[in-house]
């Protein structure tokens, strides 16, 4: 006789938090790819090579810190604080050290081209912020949303 397992319910807060990590991925990539495809049409393979650089160093950025946020909800204050801030340096290390050592390759010397690097890393951070936001925007929370009480009428 096995048990069967207890599934454990999904706080609001998860799911919002969840909602909104697939918002900023969804107009991450968007933006993201737009700006490869651009890099490649305008700039060659080497200006899409750097464009898809910064993409997919933001977009590894953004999912492991969004994905522990979603996990964090579950977690006492303290503890879901903690994996963020912790989450948060180790990212910015282990991205930023990746990167180096990409880009200090001797094949990638002379193939990188800074704007391209900009362009797609600003691009996709703007598409998945606003991806966030506009889905943040459209969510309720009973804290903040009451439900609207006219005004009495004095007739």
């Amino acid at each position: 006789m096995t048990a069967e397992p207890t599934r454990r319910r999904v706080s609001a807060a998860a799911q919002r938090a969840r909602q909104m990590m697939i918002g900023g991925l969804a107009l991450g990539h968007g933006v993201g790819i737009a700006v490869i495809g651009l890099a490649l049409a305008i700039g060659g393979a080497d200006a899409a090579l750097t464009a898809a650089l910064g993409f997919a160093a933001v977009v590894i950025f953004y999912s492991i810190g969004q994905s522990l946020e979603v996990v964090a909800c579950e977690l006492p204050d303290m503890q879901g604080m903690g994996l963020v801030l912790v989450s948060y340096a180790v990212r910015v290390v282990g991205i930023a050290a990746g990167l180096w050592a990409i880009l200090s390759l001797p094949a990638m010397e002379g193939r990188v081209q800074d704007g391209w690097l900009l362009l797609s890393v600003a691009g996709t951070v703007i598409g998945w912020v606003t991806g966030v936001v506009l889905v943040a925007s459209r969510q309720r929370v009973p804290v903040y949303d009451t439900e609207y009480q006219p005004p009495p009428s004095h007739d």
